[in-house]
């Protein structure tokens, strides 16, 4: 009965909450960031979760709750930075004799000579994975008809985009978050902090772009 019992309650369970397999890749933590980064870091995390669950329909709550959440998040900001320089400014100086350390440790922290977790994926692999994926769009798409263009009426105008300006730019890259990818040539901290010199470059491409795409709609 006991058994009976056991096999049962395992198909039931089986059949509604099936078990699966999930891999759980734990990511170390930055070496400066301590105990007051993590407190920080849930005091931001509250804050927003309390503004989440604020009610939208009282707009002073609303507004109170993200004026706080956004402090903190600033706050928590310039923390992470200055832990991050202070432990940057303190790692050179203390190995600033041996610059052989000082290499190794750079390499360590940008995660060169680590070992793949796993060796069933190699080049040749990964390079037939994405061959074979290209073909089968191409595949799928194959018997597709030709893309047909109609002609544009008479009076129409292309209104949907428009001139962008310097401080449009400015406003726009000062809202960016604290945050990039390792990939980026260049620091989200340092556009912000150039965006009054790099804007006008930024306004010249946007606009060239739009004067482009105009000519050409007025053009099919």
């Amino acid at each position: 009965m006991v058994q009976l019992y056991d096999i049962e309650t395992t198909a039931i369970l089986d059949r509604l909450v099936p078990a699966r397999t999930v891999t759980c890749r734990q990511r170390p933590s930055d070496p400066w960031f301590d105990q007051d980064c993590r407190a920080a870091k849930r005091r931001v995390r509250g804050l927003e979760r309390a503004y989440r669950r604020a009610d939208k329909n009282d707009s002073a709550v609303v507004a109170t709750g993200a004026a706080a959440w956004k402090s903190e998040r600033r706050t928590y900001c310039l923390l992470v930075r200055r832990k991050r320089e202070e432990f940057w400014k303190f790692k050179v100086d203390s190995e600033r004799s041996t610059p052989r350390r000082l290499w190794q440790s750079v390499n360590s922290l940008l995660g060169r000579g680590h070992v793949s977790s796993t060796d069933s994926v190699d080049a040749d692999i990964l390079h037939r994975f994405f061959d074979d994926k290209v073909a089968g769009v191409r595949d799928g798409t194959n018997d597709t008809p030709p893309t047909s263009f109609a002609p544009v009426r008479s009076g129409c105008s292309f209104t949907e985009f428009s001139l962008v300006t310097v401080d449009t730019v400015v406003a726009a890259v000062r809202a960016l978050p604290h945050k990039q990818c390792a990939s980026d040539p260049l620091p989200t901290r340092l556009l912000k902090a150039n965006v009054d010199i790099l804007a006008p470059f930024f306004v010249e491409l946007f606009n060239r772009s739009f004067i482009c795409r105009q000519a050409l709609y007025q053009r099919f």
